[in-house]
């Protein structure tokens, strides 16, 4: 379109002159004429082209020069003053967290990963608005050029910035001075945890933020917010984060007598779940105790069946996938299943605490494996106590019967199952003694009176009889056992879960 403009020209001039030049004078004014064309022609072609040029070249220059006017009357080894120098600069804070984890209850520490946000005045920055601009949106090397608070993790272990693929800082300076800086950080944190309800604790890990070498009289710290991700329910695989508590204080420097340091702090209260304990312990435990009660309905004389509960040796061998052979196992059933039953309690119980530091207090899991170990315990209690009670009846039986001679122990043998099958009602009539021979009413009424008499002593003697307290405490074990075990329960979920406080309100 230029060649076809200036071509255009060209002929224009040529008409005017009739392409005859009388001197040098009229064709220099020809060739004058025509550059004076081709330089407005190549302006409005590039007008045409890119309009926004002008404009973009006038705004680059503006901020061209706004920079170097705020960086010119810049000082980054001095804090910005207020009008006031005695009030101190005021920086805001906020976080918002984008994941939490993992929890380290070994290291007793916690991450997250978040955007770490400060905000703070400085006047030397401030510069007059032009155009729709409020605002300039800065490269993060900048920063390198003014003054920033020198914010740091107070309990922090490990912290670092994310730097994929550049840095990840944005920097903003509006027109009236206010610095906005926002750094995607990852923090990990020490985090004090208490384990004396594990596994239903509670835990409160917090992030303590403050400045390195600015006391409160030259900075004070101020919250904004804590955003949370709204899918951060489901980033936690062991705990239910409640609520987020924040809080500001003064803290006072040891080195230094009435000078404080500005510090904010947020908490992050975590509820451990119990699904898992529940499944993986206190479950099995519960069937284990069950189990040890089946002892009370089986036959006092059945020593292998009493003593050993063959289903918890086959939960030890599942447990630990040992492979036994079945004849081995008959062999020495009576023998090792009692002991493999304190052996899967003693696993279940303290190999979860695999995941806990070596604390030297008892937890809630160490009551409750600790109180069914004893009630399992106390069932075999039980059976020792039954068995040689039982041993002594037999002995003493077998020794009363020595002392007899075989038709003297047959007649007392008759004799006591005759006692013992006797129907004594008052509306006796006819005895018929275990001969057939029929007797008078008043042989009848003197046996009545005998067999009564028996009767009541035959009561008496029981009361002290070993086969009858073995079986009364048997009796008694069937309601007493399960009794306790369910007010035990009662008692340790009400106290653990409502009465029992956490010991994290003594931080918060």
């Amino acid at each position: 379109m230029f060649i076809f403009l200036l071509i255009s020209d060209c002929y224009v001039v040529a008409n005017i002159f009739n392409w005859q030049w009388p001197n040098r004078l009229t064709m220099c004014a020809a060739w004058s004429y025509m550059l004076l064309i081709f330089i407005q022609r190549a302006f409005c072609l590039q007008n045409v082209r890119n309009p926004t040029t002008t404009y973009n070249t006038s705004l680059i220059h503006n901020i061209t020069q706004v920079l170097n006017t705020i960086l010119l009357n810049q000082d980054k080894n001095f804090r910005p003053l207020n009008a006031d120098p005695r009030i101190p600069l005021q920086v805001e804070v906020d976080i918002s967290v984008r994941s939490m984890g993992p929890i380290s209850e070994h290291q007793k520490e916690f991450s997250l990963d978040c955007y770490f946000r400060q905000k703070w005045l400085d006047h030397r920055l401030a510069f007059s608005p032009f155009g729709s601009r409020q605002d300039l949106p800065l490269a993060s090397k900048m920063l390198k050029d003014i003054w920033t608070p020198d914010t740091y993790i107070r309990n922090g272990r490990h912290s670092y910035l994310h730097t994929l693929t550049v840095p990840n800082v944005l920097f903003r300076v509006r027109y009236d001075g206010q610095v906005h800086v926002s750094q995607r950080l990852t923090i990990r944190t020490k985090c004090e945890m208490f384990f004396r309800k594990f596994p239903m604790d509670s835990q409160a890990c917090p992030i303590e933020i403050g400045s390195l070498g600015y006391y409160s009289k030259d900075i004070v710290y101020v919250w904004k917010d804590v955003d949370l991700d709204s899918k951060m329910g489901n980033m936690l695989s062991q705990y239910q984060l409640l609520d987020v508590i924040k809080t500001s204080e003064n803290i006072s420097d040891p080195r230094f007598e009435n000078l404080n340091m500005s510090v904010l702090k947020v908490y992050f209260k975590l509820q451990r779940q119990q699904g898992f304990y529940i499944l993986q312990i206190y479950t099995p435990c519960t069937l284990i105790v069950v189990m040890s009660w089946v002892s009370f309905w089986i036959n006092k004389e059945a020593s292998p069946a009493r003593v050993a509960l063959g289903t918890v040796y086959f939960l030890h061998i599942l447990y630990y996938k040992v492979p036994v052979r079945l004849d081995a196992f008959m062999n020495h059933f009576c023998y090792t299943s009692g002991i493999m039953t304190v052996l899967s309690m003693s696993t279940l119980g303290f190999g979860s605490r695999s995941d806990l530091p070596k604390v030297s207090h008892s937890t809630a899991l160490d009551i409750y494996v600790i109180s069914c170990f004893g009630f399992v315990f106390a069932a075999l209690v039980e059976y020792a106590v039954i068995n040689y009670a039982y041993i002594l009846y037999i002995q003493k039986k077998v020794h009363d019967l020595k002392g007899l001679d075989t038709t003297s122990a047959v007649s007392f043998l008759r004799k006591c199952r005759m006692l013992c099958w006797l129907n004594v009602t008052a509306n006796v009539t006819i005895v018929q003694i275990v001969d057939g021979s029929n007797h008078s009413k008043h042989q009848v009424s003197v046996f009545y009176r005998m067999a009564v008499k028996a009767a009541k002593a035959k009561q008496k003697l029981r009361m002290k009889d070993p086969a009858y307290v073995v079986n009364r405490i048997d009796s008694a074990s069937k309601i007493v056992f399960p009794t306790l075990y369910i007010l035990f329960n009662i008692a340790y979920w009400v106290a653990f879960l409502y009465y029992i406080p956490d010991e994290i309100n003594s931080l918060i």
